[in-house]
């Protein structure tokens, strides 16, 4: 027992300070608990015990052992229980190949994620054995992942594997410990093992889940990012109206939001009768409700910038109702749609991009979040969200709306094949405690709180009229207890805001823009003479390879808030992952192709850029 006092004495001692310098935010909780047993305030729940050749953990108030005094048995199974398999016990954190799950064996367990701790000596052996580039430590008892520092040494496994940890964390924190670890070393993420132990609660593997899913450059591809982001050129070039929203405020009226949630069909009813009491911004994909149900709105975003969101106007038996309107589109919007409507009621705004100086311009994920955006900085003092639930009807499970034109009847799926727009997961809700929601649901809320805690002003009251998810700072308020009286002449207000938006608007690019435009092309081409220039590299080991190709990624996008370098760093998430597990199977052959296909690909993206930069 000295020699096993002795190891524990050691483990512990140097993971502390391992800890305390690489990873301060889980020193700072394990401080936490320490005061928190010496001041009386948490009793501890756990022994650490060493039985039958190796640790086990006793848990005082059951009376149980974690391994049944079996300790080396049960951490046998465990090890065993992963292999290299890409079928069993992995994520897939890529969308290519997803419906082809190779059943060939990787040559290397690249990443690894660990779901609970135990006795964590199972932790070791299986990073010992298959040496992943990362691993994922995810704990949510504090107490146990402290008896973990006694039983392991992460500072020794840390010289071999980078370290991330996930302990007694929330769902924000645990958010943003899962980015980190899936975009660090992003390229090997195409399949990810994971081990989750029996007592660990189910939540965080689906949880963690998904963040995959909801990974930006899995919804939003390079192509469409290099079409839309330039896109705002061509209708600049075409004299439409550009408006200033930092200069532009609405007036001071009640401001109802309208999306197309499963709350919009509750009280469409209601909204009908009260329509004349607020100042109405719609989303386009409500128009066809709206037209159905008499209802005409006073303002209509679109922000949308594919093809597919056509189908909304397609719905509509006429645009009388929406005569005189004021259109709010991004910029980012299909030709198709532009030309269905008059050109002077249309009043773009910059979605993502800056090509008219000190005009504003946002990246949100869906409509709702950038409508509510564009309500907050046009100064709207007092707004209420209606169809904005980010939920599915909780009875009959729906996404939207009825009768609009995309509504899904979402599902319950396994960890390992969860949709993004249609799966079930939990969150807080506005009026219970918690709803049912879709994994893509989960990034507009995210959104929503965002802006609401970075851009609303103290003035600015928001309210919650739906049965749907729970929004941070935003009031819930039930429908029947909303009480504006005012109504406004829908006809005049109609014509103050197009007053409005033609005084903040502008058609054309300043010489100075113009001149930012050519040096974006400058560097543009740049970049492209850099590929050029690397085409002749000589490449003989996959270890060379993948080196060649860290050293590209990093070295093409620097800068990636702008537009070129994002859409390169897209398109590597994208395929650098599928290009590496490539290469975790096959021996060392056709490796200048891979490397030479890479450059070509980058540098017909480069060359369809600057020409989109000419036009």
């Amino acid at each position: 027992m000295t020699n096993i006092d002795t190891i524990i004495s050691t483990n512990f001692n140097q993971n502390i300070d391992y800890i305390q310098t690489n990873h301060p935010a889980v020193f700072a909780k394990l401080s936490a608990y320490e005061n928190a047993v010496a001041n009386g305030h948490y009793k501890e729940r756990y022994e650490l015990v060493y039985e039958n050749g190796g640790f086990d953990i006793y848990e005082n108030k059951t009376q149980n052992y974690l391994y049944k005094k079996e300790p080396q048995k049960f951490t046998k199974l465990l090890f065993e229980s992963v292999d290299n398999s890409r079928q069993n016990n992995v994520f897939i954190a890529s969308k290519e190949l997803l419906q082809t799950i190779s059943s060939q064996d990787m040559l290397n367990v690249d990443k690894f994620v660990f779901f609970g701790v135990g006795a964590a000596t199972h932790i070791e052996q299986i990073c010992n054995k298959f040496t992943p580039k990362s691993c994922f430590i995810v704990e949510d008892d504090l107490e146990l992942f402290r008896l973990s520092l006694m039983t392991i040494n992460y500072s020794i496994l840390a010289q071999q594997t980078k370290l991330y940890f996930a302990v007694f964390e929330d769902e924000n924190e645990f958010k943003h410990s899962s980015k980190l670890f899936l975009e660090q070393q992003f390229f090997y993420n195409h399949y990810i093992k994971f081990l989750q132990l029996p007592s660990f609660a189910e939540i965080k593997l689906q949880q963690f889940h998904t963040h995959i899913t909801t990974q930006s450059h899995l919804n939003f591809s390079y192509k469409s990012i290099l079409e839309q982001y330039t896109q705002p050129l061509s209708y600049l070039k075409k004299g439409f109206s550009f408006l200033n929203i930092l200069k532009t405020q609405l007036p001071d009226i009640p401001t109802l939001l309208i999306a197309p949630g499963p709350s919009l069909s509750k009280h469409i009813k209601w909204l009908q009768t009260n329509q004349g009491k607020f100042l109405l911004i719609a989303l386009s994909a409500t128009l066809p409700i709206l037209q159905k149900h008499n209802i005409s709105p006073d303002i209509i975003t679109h922000v949308d910038g594919f093809q597919r969101s056509k189908k909304h106007f397609d719905a509509l038996e006429s645009l009388d109702f929406i005569t005189n309107t004021p259109l709010l589109f991004s910029a980012r919007t299909p030709q198709s749609i532009l030309k269905i409507f008059d050109k002077k009621n249309i009043f773009l705004f910059e979605n993502g991009t800056d090509f008219k100086n000190n005009f504003g311009n946002f990246s949100t994920f869906c409509a709702g979040s950038a409508s509510y955006l564009l309500c907050i900085v046009l100064g709207v003092k007092k707004l209420y969200f209606l169809g904005l639930d980010l939920a599915v009807d909780q009875k009959t499970l729906k996404t939207h709306a009825e009768d609009y034109q995309y509504n899904l009847e979402a599902k319950q799926d396994d960890n390992q094949v969860l949709s993004f727009r249609d799966s079930l997961i939990q969150t807080k809700g506005n009026f219970q405690s918690s709803v049912k929601t879709t994994p893509n649901f989960t990034l507009s809320i995210t959104a929503i709180n965002e802006i609401t805690q970075g851009l609303k002003a103290p003035e600015q009251k928001v309210f919650n009229l739906n049965d749907g998810a729970y929004f941070q700072e935003v009031e819930p308020l039930k429908i029947e207890q909303l009480q504006e009286e005012t109504t406004y002449d829908k006809q005049a207000l109609k014509q103050n805001l197009l007053k409005l938006f033609n005084k903040h608007s502008e058609t054309k690019l300043s010489s100075d823009e113009k001149t930012r435009i050519i040096n974006t092309k400058q560097q543009a081409i740049q970049v492209q003479k850099q590929l050029n220039s690397i085409q002749t590299v000589t490449i003989t080991n996959k270890t060379g390879l993948e080196q060649e190709l860290i050293n590209l990624f990093q070295n093409i996008t620097k800068g990636e808030q702008e537009t070129l370098p994002l859409i390169l760093k897209t398109y590597c998430f994208t395929y650098y992952p599928v290009i590496f597990d490539e290469l975790n199977t096959t021996k060392d052959e056709n490796l200048m192709s891979i490397y030479k296909k890479l450059v070509r690909n980058l540098l017909n993206i480069i060359a369809t850029y600057i020409k989109a930069l000419d036009e």
